[in-house]
């Protein structure tokens, strides 16, 4: 069987390259076809860095679509196989000149021939700077006056008295269509606080309101007319103030006369009351007694049926009444989720073997056992050991320093493992 030397590896997953190597250290991605190395050391043996050094992710592909990131320099011109078609494409000199053979520069001139129609609209046309004569002017009105020309505008605004104004343009002014603020119109504001507001108004003086029809209700003002003809619309049986409380004090005239009747005169009355402060007895109040009789005497009682009461937090220990909620909770929070077969005494001691000294039998057996922390190194013959174990001197040597003498190595396999 021939050797087989494996680098660490990656066949499917994530392109790029392992998140740790050590130095020296070589890797390859099968899923980006790359090659990667350990780079430096942290002093531990772990690379400082990873670099690619071989594969599509280090040298550029000469087929397929490959990103290149960073500035290069060519020392020739390269060249294409295709014209530019794409946004981002290298358009080529042969692609460039054709498209610019046929446009001008950017700076040029045309002659006036060169556009159609343009001599003739210049032949209608006066020249920039000209002068009229009283002749030309077809406009009667206009004879033997005097030609004003742009020069003497200036000297006839002086002459009329105007002032730079006259010169101001219609953005000046206001457009036909604006608004203005409140305090843009004198005394509006003045004459806008004496009136009353819509919502809840503090009016003053004496308000009037139309008077609204006789039994109307709803939310229109009432005025003192409608109040009026409503009292007046009462009929009999109605009271008045102004006829049965003539004296207008807020009693009624006739209950006035019947507090003036004296304690002899009122006729019909019992013979004794009974005073404010008195008692009974159970039996004078119906029922009382058989109700007492239902309920339990705070000394000592007896309850009958399924008496309920709060369940005590877990762990009170005082004369508050033990519900069997509480019992079933004291009881699990001893057997502390035991196993069925353990959640007894009687099952704990035969899983003990019903051992009262289980403890020192314990202790006894590890007596005779290697301590976990010494590693094998309270071995009473490690060579013994190793012959037992089959292994021979090589097991003995150190893992940075291995010697082999003699012999030979095949049907080996050494692996990187995978990442």
């Amino acid at each position: 069987m021939a050797n087989t030397i494996q680098f660490k590896r990656r066949v499917s997953g994530n392109a790029g390259a392992p998140a740790a190597l050590k130095s020296g250290e070589v890797a390859h991605n099968e899923v980006d076809d790359t090659l990667y190395i350990g780079k430096g050391d942290d002093g531990a043996g772990n690379a400082t860095a990873i670099a690619a050094i071989g594969g599509a992710g280090a040298f550029m592909a000469r087929t397929g679509t490959q990103s290149i990131a960073g500035k290069k320099t060519f020392s020739t011109v390269p060249a294409a196989a295709q014209d530019a078609a794409a946004g981002t494409d290298l358009v080529r000199k042969a692609q460039l000149d054709t498209l610019l053979g046929g446009k001008a520069n950017a700076s040029h001139s045309h002659a006036i021939g060169h556009v159609t129609g343009l001599q003739t609209a210049l032949d209608g046309k006066a020249d920039t700077s000209h002068n009229h004569t009283a002749s030309e002017i077809s406009d009667s009105t206009l004879a033997g006056r005097a030609i004003l020309k742009a020069a003497d505008v200036a000297a006839q605004r002086t002459a009329l008295g105007l002032g730079t104004a006259a010169l101001l343009s219609s953005t000046a002014f206001a457009a036909a269509a604006h608004g203005h603020a409140i305090s843009d119109v004198s005394g509006l504001q003045t004459a806008l606080n004496s009136k009353a507001s819509l919502a809840s108004p503090a009016l003053t003086g004496t308000p009037s309101a139309p008077t609204a029809a006789g039994g109307t209700n709803s939310t229109q003002l009432a005025t003192t007319a409608f109040v009026q003809n409503e009292i007046a619309s009462f009929g009999a049986g109605d009271m008045q103030t102004s006829i049965y409380d003539t004296d207008d004090d807020g009693k009624v005239d006739a209950a006035e006369v019947a507090d003036a009747v004296a304690w002899s005169g009122v006729t019909g009355k019992p013979s004794a009351f009974t005073p404010s402060a008195h008692g009974h007895s159970i039996s004078d109040v119906t029922g009382l007694q058989g109700a007492l009789d239902g309920k339990a005497p705070l000394s000592s009682p007896t309850l009958t049926g399924t008496p309920t009461a709060p369940t005590a937090a877990g762990g009170t220990s005082n004369t508050q009444i033990a519900t069997t909620a509480f019992v079933s909770a004291a009881i699990a929070a001893l057997i502390d989720a035991a196993p069925g077969a353990m959640d007894t005494f009687n099952e704990l001691a035969a899983a003990l073997g019903d051992d009262p000294d289980f403890a020192t039998t314990v202790t006894n057996v590890l007596a005779g056992k290697l301590e976990k922390s010494s590693n094998l190194a309270d071995l009473t013959n490690a060579a013994t050991a190793r012959s037992n174990l089959g292994l021979g001197a090589m097991a003995t040597q150190a893992s940075s320093h291995v010697s082999i003498t003699g012999g030979s190595i095949t049907g080996i396999a050494l692996d990187g493992g995978t990442f």
